[in-house]
């Protein structure tokens, strides 16, 4: 039985032995991961840092395209806008070139009146009574135009 019980102590003396190495063990293991994670926090800022840089370049570059994009439009918008007021001015010059032309074509319309007026009253002078008649009815007609005229 004393051997026995010599073993038995033996064995607890390597058991606790052995615990006190595993406590050993696990407060290294608990340092080396500190020693791990001291090293690789910084790379792992450092990767998310140089990837913050490389977005914040590629935000820079698309917000200088969209500035030169932008620019290009509004250099558009102001040719455009020079277009049409030279459009807008032509139009005005084309409405008066018309009214010119209406009055002109008015004008000859009246002159063409007075002279078929004029062969009728040197060609026949027997009918007074229609020249008369004639010469009224032009009478009316300018004086609607002198009305028109004055609104």
């Amino acid at each position: 039985m004393l051997e026995l019980s010599q073993r038995l102590h033996n064995i607890k003396d390597k058991i606790s032995g052995l615990m006190s190495e595993n406590t050993e063990m696990k407060a290294e293991i608990i340092q080396l991961r500190e020693e791990i994670l001291k090293i690789s926090v910084p790379k792992i800022e450092q990767k998310t840092n140089v990837n913050a840089l490389h977005e914040a370049e590629l935000l820079k570059t698309q917000l200088a395209r969209k500035d030169m994009f932008i620019n290009m439009l509004e250099a558009e918008k102001r040719d455009n806008q020079i277009k049409v007021s030279d459009l807008d001015e032509q139009i005005a010059l084309m409405n008066n070139t018309i009214e010119i032309q209406k009055n002109t074509i008015n004008d000859l319309k009246e002159q063409n009146k007075l002279i078929k007026l004029a062969k009728e009253i040197s060609t026949d002078n027997a009918d007074n009574h229609d020249l008369k008649i004639k010469i009224n009815q032009l009478v009316r007609d300018i004086d609607r135009c002198i009305d028109l005229l004055n609104e």
